[in-house]
């Protein structure tokens, strides 16, 4: 069964499509917005506990022709919602439906206008563009700062800059023995093809790719792009296309300042003897623990 939610429709200003088209603006284009109620995972109708099994969220503006969307709004009138006002007078165009799905339901329950809401929201992310220029000095630390979107002043220290030779790397983990007792020959020869085609899209062998450890003041998960990536216009492939996504997972839990050590990859193909890497602190997450909220 489903539950819905209705809430304002940020509609997106058109794509300007004139000058480059580089990695930076295809970046700042998929920003966008996000469904708040997209994310709960349970909701309190009463004394009813519903619990949530996914959802998905879009503009209302041509549901007035889709027969599912009509439905959904009968069951809901039949449970006991009654139609705004304001959505009577509201353009349909300006509003985006969320619809979730509820886990061993076989009709929507009573309600009542009087009847308290609780809902669950799941943790997550929200990400926010900083575009904050650093050099990067392979083997050096530095310590620099941000404002960010509370005007809370952030201190990052960059521990260590490496060099990460991922041929080396994926030789290494293919080769570890645990795979040969969980795959087939032939299952590790397709992985190892696979894995190598991949490489030679993403970064060529004898290339690098850059590692950076840090630590924050605040719980934010770091993003770095070098220079020379936000400024590339993204690359037309022939054939089969294959993307390798590597993380950085520091071998110590806390930074010499104390605070805890993270990491993250620049997957900017650089020579070995490459020492210093022109980049920016492109954006940062900001991690939203679970909460409740209650409405009527």
């Amino acid at each position: 069964m489903w539950s819905v939610r209705m809430e304002a429709y940020d509609k997106q200003d058109p794509i300007n499509r004139k000058g480059i088209r580089n990695h930076r603006r295809i970046l700042k284009e998929h920003e966008g917005s996000s469904c708040c109620y997209l994310h709960c995972s349970k909701f309190c109708l009463g004394s009813e506990r519903l619990q949530t099994q996914g959802g998905m969220g879009g503009s209302l503006e041509y549901s007035t022709e889709d027969y599912g969307t009509i439905q959904l709004f009968l069951d809901m009138m039949s449970a006991g919602w009654t139609v705004p006002e304001w959505l009577k007078d509201t353009d349909w165009a300006d509003l985006q439906l969320v619809t979730l799905s509820i886990a061993n339901l076989e009709k929507l329950p009573d309600y009542s206008l009087d009847m308290p809401i609780t809902i669950t929201h799941s943790s997550d992310s929200t990400q926010h563009i900083l575009e904050k220029t650093i050099t990067l000095n392979v083997g050096k630390s530095r310590s620099f700062s941000f404002t960010d979107d509370y005007g809370d002043d952030v201190q990052c220290h960059i521990n260590n800059v490496t060099l990460i030779d991922v041929w080396k790397n994926t030789e290494e983990e293919l080769r570890d023995p645990k795979l040969a007792e969980r795959f087939s020959p032939e299952q590790l020869e397709e992985a190892r093809k696979h894995s190598y085609d991949a490489l030679e899209q993403c970064c060529p062998k004898g290339m690098c790719y850059i590692g950076i450890e840090y630590e924050c003041s605040k719980n934010y998960d770091l993003v770095f792009h070098s220079k020379q990536y936000l400024k590339s216009r993204p690359e037309t492939r022939q054939g089969s296309s294959h993307f390798i996504m590597m993380r950085l997972k520091p071998d110590q839990e806390t930074g010499t300042h104390g605070l805890p050590l993270k990491g993250c990859v620049i997957q900017t193909p650089v020579s070995p003897d490459t020492a210093k890497i022109p980049a920016e602190l492109f954006l940062y997450h900001e991690r939203i623990n679970a909460w409740t909220e209650t409405v009527s």
